[in-house]
């Protein structure tokens, strides 16, 4: 075999992150809250930085619109309406110490970076059960890894604490459950796999039959199912009620309606004049350098905010330009729109959207609503018309809350109703959905 050295030139190309473009990724999927900490944290490490001091406030002002009206939100002088859509709750924001527990215990381990970005989305989008119910190939497509990735960091997060978090659906959930107590009982494994609504159904003897095993066995293995937590995240709820200060305000003007970002309680940065006179000075080059790497960081710091907050306020404009019907008529007006809608709209990429509608609130005539809520997938109608499945939902919850509570509606029989209101859909959609909003099925809703 005949060897030779050479020198060769190949052309590619390849994507490199820079320390600023990292930085502004990371600040642009931030929520409201870790920004704050961000600055707190920088200016504290930063000496050229600093937290640009607000007017005094105008007490005399202040006390006055107080006065004026107990049902404003002074800092924003935004009236909340009362109309139907307008429920109390929708002011109020879900304890998130659930998202801090976990992304701390992640911290702590020794991942490979795409693992730990992974992770973390998976941390960031868990419903408030503490499950995870997105698409795995959009998901993907979203964090920009690959599925083995995401399918590693997927079981990371489930090794978490607590158990049975981020599982994808109730029998996932319950089996990490067991996994996580060393339990390895195949007969159990099975039963909550395949057969778990059959025990909602009570069909004890058909189980019996189906494996063989007497009732006094299944007995216990059902006493011991139900001290499984189907809500691991459960722990984490709070009666107290959690204010959150929105991202952006949309108020409704004689022209339409207006989207502005809510900046009252965000600090204002700025450089030091100190050390900006610093460097004009003669000072020794070891301390200018030192001065001249953290103004550089300040700058950089300082103009990733204000692309997030410029980023921010344009995908807040595309989705009230989306669904104007909603902000007009209330919630069944709410349009199917999905995260490519937006970036069409707005010229970002969807994983820009993506970070951007993460953790961000808006304040509306409507009531505070996360970005996300106004993201969903629809079906057609009978006029061939694409109706949101949020709008879906709440007609599925609507029939359970007026049905008949001694004869239940089973899954089919709500599937029927909604086709004859011209929404056509399956059983199984209607069992997903029906799960999603976290309603038991027919026979444990029927009251004896």
């Amino acid at each position: 075999m005949k060897m030779s050295f050479g020198l060769e030139i190949n052309q590619s190309q390849k994507m490199i992150l820079t320390k600023e473009l990292k930085q502004s990724l990371e600040i642009l999927q931030m929520n409201r809250f870790e920004i704050e900490e961000l600055i707190v944290r920088e200016t504290n490490e930063n000496p050229t930085l600093e937290v640009e001091k607000k007017d005094e406030i105008d007490w005399e002002k202040y006390l006055k619109n107080l006065r004026d009206s107990s049902y404003k939100v002074y800092s924003n002088f935004f009236e909340i309406p009362d109309d139907e859509d307008s429920n109390a709750e929708n002011y109020l924001k879900d304890n998130v110490n659930m998202y801090d527990y976990l992304s701390q215990q992640l911290r702590l381990m020794s991942l490979d970076s795409k693992v730990f970005a992974a992770g973390c989305y998976i941390i960031r989008t868990l419903n408030k059960d503490g499950y995870f119910k997105e698409d795995i190939r959009n998901a993907c497509r979203n964090v920009g890894v690959a599925e083995e990735v995401f399918a590693e960091a997927l079981e990371v997060v489930q090794s978490l604490e607590p158990s049975g978090i981020a599982a994808r659906n109730i029998s996932e959930c319950l089996l990490l459950q067991i996994k996580d107590k060393g339990i390895s009982d195949k007969v159990l494994e099975n039963i909550i796999m395949e057969d778990i609504e059959m025990i909602g159904a009570h069909k004890y003897k058909e189980l019996c039959k189906k494996y063989s095993i007497p009732s006094e066995r299944l007995k216990a293995y059902i006493d011991y199912i139900k001290t499984l937590d189907p809500r691991p995240a459960r722990q984490f709820a709070s009666d107290e009620n959690q204010y959150v200060l929105p991202d952006v305000v949309v108020e409704r003007k004689s022209h339409g309606f207006e989207v502005r970002l809510n900046n009252d309680s965000l600090p204002s940065l700025k450089i030091s004049s100190f050390y900006e006179k610093m460097l004009k000075d003669s000072i020794e080059k070891e301390t200018k350098d030192y001065i001249k790497e953290k103004l550089q960081s300040s700058l950089m710091l300082i103009k990733n905010i204000e692309q997030r907050k410029n980023t921010v306020l344009k995908v807040a404009k595309g989705i009230v330009e989306e669904q104007e019907e909603f902000f007009l008529y209330g919630k069944n007006h709410i349009k199917p729109m999905i995260l490519r809608d937006i970036a069409e709209k707005t010229g970002f990429h969807e994983s820009t959207i993506s970070r951007t509608v993460n953790g961000k609130y808006m304040l509306t005539p409507k009531g505070l609503f996360e970005f996300k809520y106004f993201f969903s997938s629809g079906v057609k109608d009978c006029d061939g018309d694409m109706v949101s499945n949020i709008n879906i939902k709440n007609e599925l919850k609507d029939i359970i809350d007026k049905e008949n509570k001694k004869k239940p509606l089973s899954d089919q029989k709500i599937c029927d109703i909604l086709n004859l209101k011209g929404i056509n859909i399956s059983r199984r959609t209607v069992a997903k959905y029906r799960e999603e909003l976290n309603i038991p099925g027919s026979s444990i809703r029927k009251e004896i």
